[in-house]
C-alpha cells in the first residue's frame, strides 16, 4: 500500500504517531548524550593537591624535600592512601601556594608539603 493510496485521515494519523516516536527518540538521545557529556567532563580533571601539615606525626617531612631520595615512594603512597593512581609532584606547599584559593591558603600551617596526586581509582 503506497502513500498515494492512503485517505488523508490515515496519512495524518500516521504523521502524528511517527512525530511522537520521533520526538521520544530526540529526546532519549538529548538524555543519552548529556550523560555521556557530564561524565567525560567529570573525568578531564582528576588532578588533586593534597596539602600535609609539618606536625602529622608520621615524620617524613625530610623525604618531601627537594632532592631525596625516598619522596616519590611518600609522595605515591600518600596517593594511593587516599584513593589515587600515584604522584604526579610533591614538595614544600608554599611552591603551590600561589594556585590555592585564599580559604585553602589560611588554613595551611607555615612548613606544609603538597603532594599532587593523578588520575582517581575506581
Amino acid at each position: 500500500m503506497s502513500i498515494a493510496t492512503l485517505p488523508a485521515a490515515k496519512l495524518a494519523a500516521a504523521a502524528r504517531g511517527s512525530g511522537k516516536l520521533f520526538r521520544l527518540v530526540l529526546f532519549v538521545l538529548g538524555g543519552i548524550l548529556a550523560a555521556l557529556a557530564l561524565n567525560i567532563s567529570a573525568g578531564v580533571d582528576e588532578s588533586r593537591t593534597l596539602i600535609i601539615p609539618p606536625n602529622d606525626g608520621y615524620g617524613f617531612e625530610e623525604c618531601l624535600k627537594a632532592g631525596s631520595q625516598c619522596g616519590l615512594v611518600v609522595a605515591d603512597a600518600w596517593c594511593k592512601a587516599h584513593g589515587f593512581a600515584g604522584s604526579n609532584g610533591f614538595g614544600p606547599a608554599d611552591e603551590t601556594a600561589a594556585t590555592m584559593d585564599e580559604a585553602s591558603r589560611s588554613s595551611m600551617e607555615p612548613g606544609s608539603f603538597h603532594v599532587t596526586c593523578g588520575d582517581r581509582v575506581n
